[in-house]
């Protein structure tokens, strides 16, 4: 997979820091409350349904069995998925992404090089060109609140902020077709550019597999039927808890 590829020499490791969040610093999610870093689940709001402890069996899970959209969205809070991480200096995952997988050098908006100015990227979902980064967005092929809606809520902090900034699950794409796809499974949503499916599904069962991630069922047996016709061979891939590039937890999402 050649996006995939590119991004080989960032795959190695991400994380050595925990990124425990005191519970008075949180915010809220849809169902207007949040866990704190015990794995505990707290109402704040009027209204709100308690979840099970991050440590209970899946019973939150049992209630999404095919979730909708809203059902995904009521627990997630996108503190507890913390991205984009700065992994050296000022640039965050977002910019080595962008430097990563340029098809040419890139320009940066200054001296320090911490944002990405201009380059050359085929968004993979469209076989479209572009070579502003502001027009671009690096999606998660697997989105974490699709992980969290799954048995990604059980994860402990570090795991999540891993899965956020993982290379293995991040593609620059146009910041359209990003916006359609947004946080649905394969299941109900592959790119427009049928080519780049037996990639996407690939992408799928990689990611899925590194973090043990529960998928649905539909979304399941829609990646194993493109698979079935992909001559495309198993990778080897573990997870790992080494890190060669280091990432600090107060990074922000970079102005663009």
């Amino acid at each position: 997979m050649r996006h995939l590829k590119i991004l080989s020499p960032l795959l190695s490791g991400l994380l050595a820091v925990s990124t425990a969040t005191a519970h008075f610093d949180k915010g809220v999610d849809l169902n207007g409350g949040h866990y704190d870093s015990f794995g505990d689940y707290h109402c704040h709001q009027a209204g709100c349904q308690m979840a099970p402890s991050r440590y209970d069996i899946s019973v939150r899970r049992n209630r999404l069995s095919a979730p909708n959209a809203r059902e995904m969205e009521l627990f997630y809070n996108e503190e507890d998925w913390p991205h984009w991480a700065i992994t050296g200096g000022c640039q965050t995952m977002r910019t080595q992404i962008l430097v990563a997988t340029s098809e040419v050098p890139v320009t940066y908006t200054n001296p320090r090089q911490c944002e990405v100015r201009e380059g050359q990227w085929t968004d993979p979902y469209t076989g479209d060109v572009f070579t502003r980064a502001a027009r671009l967005e690096i999606d998660h092929i697997i989105p974490p609140m699709y992980a969290n809606a799954a048995n990604g809520f059980q994860w402990d902090d570090q795991t999540r902020l891993e899965f956020a900034n993982d290379p293995l699950n991040l593609i620059p794409v146009s910041r359209k077709v990003q916006s359609k796809k947004r946080d649905r499974g394969i299941g109900t949503w592959r790119p427009p550019e049928e080519a780049f499916h037996c990639e996407y599904a690939t992408a799928w069962r990689d990611v899925s597999r590194k973090y043990d991630l529960d998928l649905f069922q539909r979304d399941r047996g829609r990646m194993n039927s493109i698979l079935d016709d992909c001559d495309i061979p198993e990778s080897d891939i573990e997870r790992r808890s080494d890190s060669d590039v280091k990432i600090r937890t107060n990074g922000i999402p970079l102005p663009i």
